[in-house]
């Protein structure tokens, strides 16, 4: 009886040390596919694909950087970027990269590029309302990437075309509905900087038209120089003049609407 009771209480104590290996290997395991962040393998691979620095399209631009460790900063904001899978009937997912802050408050969602490991846009939910672009992006660009787009800041429209010995940028300033500005700059496409640059030459014209309809028109200068430059979707106008152009952000009509 006695040797009964030692030979059960061998077997209850191999059970218990099978146990405890099993219960260590399961841990081992999900120590494996996850690190300090909490993030598995899976979503430290899908969070690479964006990881970097991103700037918005859009007339006052912000700036979003995103950290293989899952969080980023907008400006001065912060927070954490998590994985979302979106079920589909057809028995698909679309992987989206949601957003929220530090106080766990929903800021937005970006769908992944499925075809491409590493990708240069984000859009913003199913209407793309907000678009960032990769910063440095732009570095291969055309004199088509100027010329097939009218570029708008408020009030502010500028257009390319291309002219007998290169191209013509027009900048059209309304500053009211009877006054306005515009500048015209003879360019060259600069294919080492992907930039339209004018040396000299440009002009300055003011318009004022009175309550008749009869417009004036008045040259400010005709010693101008300048260069534009597409930068992260944004098309960045330097005026060597006059710093009209300064901290200005425009984007294409297409883009706005």
């Amino acid at each position: 009886m006695k040797k009964s009771i030692k030979n059960l209480k061998n077997l209850f104590s191999v059970k218990k040390l099978i146990s405890c290996i099993l219960m260590l290997t399961m841990l081992t395991a999900m120590t494996a596919c996850s690190d300090e962040s909490g993030k598995s393998a899976d979503e430290k691979s899908e969070i690479k694909g964006i990881t970097g620095t991103w700037i918005e399209v859009s007339v006052y631009p912000r700036t979003l950087t995103v950290k293989e460790d899952g969080t980023y900063t907008l400006d001065e904001d912060n927070g954490k970027v998590t994985i979302d899978y979106e079920d589909h009937p057809d028995g698909s997912k679309s992987v989206w990269y949601t957003f929220t802050t530090n106080e766990g408050e929903f800021w937005t969602s970006f769908a992944k590029d499925e075809e491409n490991e590493v990708q240069n846009d984000l859009w913003s939910g199913q209407d793309g309302e907000m678009h960032f672009m990769r910063d440095g992006i732009d570095e291969h660009l055309t004199a088509d990437d100027y010329c097939l787009h009218t570029w708008s800041s408020g009030r502010c429209y500028i257009t390319f075309e291309k002219s007998k010995t290169g191209y013509v940028a027009s900048v059209k300033w309304a500053n009211s509905a009877a006054d306005s500005t515009q500048w015209t700059y003879n360019c060259v496409f600069d294919e080492e900087t992907s930039s339209m640059v004018c040396k000299k030459g440009a002009t300055r014209v003011e318009l004022s038209t009175s309550e008749s309809g009869k417009t004036k028109t008045k040259t400010v200068y005709k010693d101008g120089s300048g260069s534009f430059l597409i930068k992260s979707g944004t098309l960045r106008w330097t005026d060597d003049k006059e710093g009209a152009g300064n901290d200005m952000y425009l984007i294409r009509i297409d883009d706005a609407e």
